[in-house]
């Protein structure tokens, strides 16, 4: 994933703000919609919580759960559609 920087001649971005930056320079959203749409899938496993950041961070306060690192992960496809996927557990 890292080494390819170019899919049928349309850069492949790395981070959300490069996508940002990219849609900006271009005058189009096609990145941004393709974050929209992968995101709208996406619910938060608790949204009334009662506890700090750092208790919840710590375990405390939901034990068995642990925080995951996430990030999302860019490609091109051979519609030249642009896809964004959300990947939990990047290990970056």
């Amino acid at each position: 994933y890292w080494r390819t920087t170019e899919k049928f001649g349309i850069k492949v971005l790395k981070t959300v703000k490069e996508a940002q930056r990219f849609d900006r320079e271009n005058g189009n959203i096609l990145r941004m919609d393709a974050i929209k749409k992968e995101m709208k899938h996406i619910r938060p496993a608790f949204t009334r919580v009662e506890c700090s950041l750092e208790e919840a961070k710590s375990g405390k306060a939901f034990p068995g759960y642990q925080e995951i690192k996430c990030c999302l992960v860019f490609d091109i496809k051979m519609d030249f559609t642009r896809k964004a996927r959300f990947v939990a557990g990047c290990h970056m």
